[in-house]
């Protein structure tokens, strides 16, 4: 049966009462049309968002008006036509007979060859559920067993069929479909908000309310502005996402290969900060100064083209630090495999359990926890006014330089040995200590 096969694919529990022609809540249905009740009933719940509880309430009050709305049934205004033995189809203009004709319970009857077009073109332009009557100002739904023996081949009738179940899930307030490539996993929530939600099956960690990937700690709405300008200054975006640029001392072209802002030239050895190309040694304790944008205060009195060149210079400002946290994560994750591999060279050396090493695992993790998070507060301190709010960025940055700085040296494996033989425990405590703190930074 349908039902069951949905209730299957859903993997949540859907009440099987609300489906069923005995069900006092479907009993309107009857009169519409002879077409299966049910059907008629999911597009009810999808215009809804199977908030059934409202349903009712909208039934008891104005029954008409809730099909009416749900596009289910022809409104007062919805104009029929009349029925002779022969009719012109209204699409092709050709005379047909009038049993070669098909209709709605709007009446309004087209030719069979018509329909077929009509369903196949939108069905193949990915349209599940909202496929309508053909006729002008006439918005009625067709039910899907009136659009399936209209498809030609049994391909498209299964693309139909997965069209119809994505739209099912889109539509439910408390259902998602897992964003990650090809999976099938459709996700449950009981409160439907912005949160972290994780696939248990391709582990893709989402916003469960807009199916990008999570942003805390930026809203929807302003996420998906920033993604789409980042997108729209597409030449802008593919400069600044270079992965080199040169050294400031000698010119010599060098390539990023790791997460850290410090970069020393292989040529020079002159060590400078990536993100400013200033002087490495005139950071002193203020690492977290290049990921503080300074505005301009008098720009107000300034020229439009000098308003412009600063509105860019700022947005140049926070998509480089966006990118450079991107990729850096990208460079984390193998960095913690090669620590996997060394961890496990170590242990077959008797240098330690697993156990023993854990703490660095730990470390990270929570390392690419927290730059996962601090990146998506640069689309968000982007959009802010300027004031107290805004020095959250700052303040959310400083933990994460320290542990970077400490676990950089940490994870020098050349002394990892040498510190085991002096102390290896303290060592340990001073990075479990410092750890638990920038735990403000990982995303819930």
């Amino acid at each position: 049966m349908e039902l069951d096969f949905l209730i299957n694919l859903f993997k949540v529990t859907l009440n099987h009462d609300l489906f069923s022609p005995f069900h006092p809540s479907l009993l309107f249905y009857s009169s519409l049309c002879p077409l299966t009740i049910h059907l008629v009933a999911k597009l009810v719940l999808v215009h809804f968002h199977w908030q059934v509880s409202q349903i009712l309430d909208r039934y008891k009050s104005n029954s008409s008006q809730l099909l009416s709305e749900a596009q289910v049934q022809p409104s007062s205004t919805c104009r029929s036509v009349p029925t002779p033995q022969s009719l012109q189809c209204g699409v092709c203009l050709q005379l047909v007979r009038r049993d070669a004709l098909l209709a709605l319970p709007c009446q309004h009857s087209f030719c069979k060859t018509c329909w077929e077009q009509h369903c196949t073109v939108l069905v193949k332009d990915g349209m599940g559920v909202g496929i309508s009557c053909m006729a002008q100002d006439c918005s009625l739904q067709m039910p899907e067993d009136f659009v399936l023996p209209l498809l030609p081949g049994e391909e498209l009738k299964d693309k139909y069929r997965r069209y119809l179940f994505r739209d099912y899930v889109e539509s439910h307030f408390q259902l998602q479909l897992c964003p990650g490539a090809d999976c099938p996993i459709v996700i449950q929530v009981q409160e439907p908000r912005a949160r972290r939600v994780q696939c248990i099956r391709c582990n893709e960690v989402f916003c469960f309310k807009c199916r990008i990937m999570y942003h805390a700690p930026t809203d929807c709405p302003t996420i998906r502005r920033w993604l789409t300008k980042c997108a729209d200054d597409s030449e802008t975006a593919n400069y600044i996402s270079a992965h080199t640029k040169d050294c400031p001392k000698c010119n010599i072209c060098i390539e990023k290969n790791g997460g850290c802002n410090h970069m020393q030239c292989s040529k020079c050895k002159h060590d400078f900060c990536w993100m400013c190309l200033g002087d490495w040694k005139t950071h002193g304790s203020e690492y977290y100064e290049c990921s503080r944008y300074k505005e301009n205060p008098d720009i107000v009195n300034q020229s439009q083209q000098a308003q412009a060149r600063e509105a860019l210079k700022k947005y140049l400002f926070y998509f480089e630090r966006w990118e450079n946290h991107n990729k850096s994560l990208q460079l984390e994750a193998q960095t913690y495999q090669r620590i996997q591999e060394k961890i496990q060279e170590r242990v077959m050396n008797n240098l330690g359990t697993w156990i023993d090493w854990q703490y660095l695992q730990n470390a990270a993790k929570l390392l690419a926890k927290c730059r996962y998070t601090l990146q998506y507060t640069y689309p968000y301190a982007y959009y802010m006014e300027s004031g107290p709010r805004k020095k959250l960025v700052r303040i959310l940055g400083i933990p994460l330089i320290f542990l970077k700085l400490l676990f950089r040296k940490i994870i020098n494996y050349k002394g990892i040995q040498r510190k085991m033989r002096v102390n290896f425990f303290l060592v340990r405590s001073h990075v479990l200590r410092v750890t638990t703190q920038p735990q403000l930074c990982t995303p819930t």
